[in-house]
């Protein structure tokens, strides 16, 4: 045990002590923090943009899409009367205000946006969905109102009628009503998702280059005259593993603790307390912590345990970005199978996923994180996952034992299966 103590020693050490890893374990708050403030940011320090309606005899119309995008706080509004005759002359004028950006762009409304309900606006930036968005729902709301106006229909009648109306999702789990919205609850899901993909893969690839690189330099047979190949690999494993939890441990403390204190961040950066509540966070509590821990081990050790039969049995890097692909595909599938269980936690496709071994590191916390999962589900996941994960490790120990003092040709499928059975 005192060898294998050595070997994850070395290894944690040597990989904490590394420029990539102090950047990537800075990068991970900075993201988290940036993630919480920059939303709020944007909905309280959006530009106003001056516009101009062209309006050709379109009655009340312009003025009431004049009214509503100011009031939407996005739209600096004025309003050109124009007829067909000078149409050319006037677009003329408004295209050359854009290009010299004396104003952002201008409205085009003529009496056929009543009857076929098209408007044209030409401006300097479009690609603002947002408010592009608003410009349309107010153009459209217009001439809603305007239409029905003509046909005796009180137009304050209308506006009551079309009045905004906001669904608020709110999720129920066991213990009664959740504080996170269905937007949040998904965020969460979704994070989680693609942090344990990238720390499980990128852990996986560290364990590999680390065989390929001793076998390159011969240092293995050293190494393995003072130890058993299974305590190299086993503290390789451990090793490199703490690193990883060492990160995720770092990251889950910073975003729990961004998440607790969002207001007071928010406030830091000068967003009020009520433009803060409107971007509503995800929520972590201390059992989706646990769960996400054990199946971040539990599947850091089943991949890495491939990684490292991989690299035991290359001869360089270049064999290893090859041989690595079934591997990394596994790691996809998961993380496909993980966001088509966010649609639908509790559907066939979450279900299975949890309880296939190689998918279920990612599937099972995804579906905490959305949705109450049945204890007896989640106890059987872990059943299967812990089995699964031992017998990979006790054949890729077998098959490691060999290939490490292999050289030459690259093996195939059926000569590593050999190597499992006889070793």
């Amino acid at each position: 045990m005192r060898k294998v103590w050595a070997v994850i020693r070395r290894e944690f050490l040597e990989r904490v002590r590394t420029k990539w890893f102090v950047i990537s374990t800075v990068l991970g708050p900075v993201f988290m923090i940036g993630m919480a403030v920059v939303p709020s940011l944007l909905l309280t320090r959006g530009g106003v943009t001056a516009i101009a309606v062209l309006d050709e005899g379109t009655g009340s119309l312009a003025e009431r899409v004049q009214t509503q995008l100011e009031g939407s706080g996005k739209f600096h509004v004025a309003i050109l009367h124009s007829d067909p005759e000078r149409e050319a002359a006037v677009v003329d004028s408004l295209t050359a205000q854009v290009r010299s950006e004396g104003i952002g762009g201008f409205l085009m409304l003529t009496p056929a946006t009543l009857e076929s309900g098209n408007a044209e606006y030409r401006g300097r930036n479009v690609s603002s969905l947002g408010d592009m968005e608003v410009l349309e729902r107010v153009v459209r709301q217009a001439v809603t109102i305007e239409r029905l106006g003509r046909r005796g229909v009180d137009p304050a009648v209308v506006q009551e009628a079309q009045a905004g109306i906001e669904v608020r999702t709110v999720r129920i789990s066991r213990n009664g009503t959740a504080g996170e919205s269905g937007e949040a609850t998904f965020i969460l899901g979704y994070a989680l998702a693609i942090i344990l993909y990238v720390v499980t893969l990128a852990y996986g690839i560290t364990v590999m280059r680390s065989v390929v690189q001793e076998k390159q330099d011969r240092i293995i047979e050293v190494l393995i005259s003072s130890l058993r190949p299974f305590e190299l690999m086993l503290g390789k494993v451990i090793g490199v593993g703490g690193v990883g939890l060492l990160q995720v441990a770092i990251w889950g403390t910073v975003g729990f603790a961004t998440m607790r204190y969002r207001v007071q961040l928010l406030g830091l950066f000068g967003v009020p307390t009520g433009a803060a509540n409107q971007f509503h966070m995800p929520s972590l509590g201390a059992d989706l912590m646990a769960v996400v821990l054990v199946y971040f081990l539990l599947g850091y050790l089943f991949y890495s345990s491939l990684f490292a039969v991989v690299g035991a049995a290359v001869n360089s890097e270049t064999e290893a970005g090859q041989a690595q692909q079934p591997v990394m595909m596994l790691l996809v599938v998961s993380l496909m199978l993980s966001i088509g269980a966010l649609g639908n936690p509790g559907g066939q496709i979450g279900v299975v996923g949890s309880l296939v071994p190689f998918s279920a590191p990612i599937v099972m916390p995804v579906r905490m994180a959305t949705s109450d999962v049945a204890t007896s589900q989640l106890f059987l996941s872990l059943a299967i996952m812990g089995a699964s994960t031992l017998l990979v490790v006790w054949v890729a120990a077998r098959i490691y034992r060999i290939g490490i003092l292999m050289y030459g040709k690259r093996p195939g499928v059926g000569e590593i299966l050999r190597w499992a059975r006889q070793s």
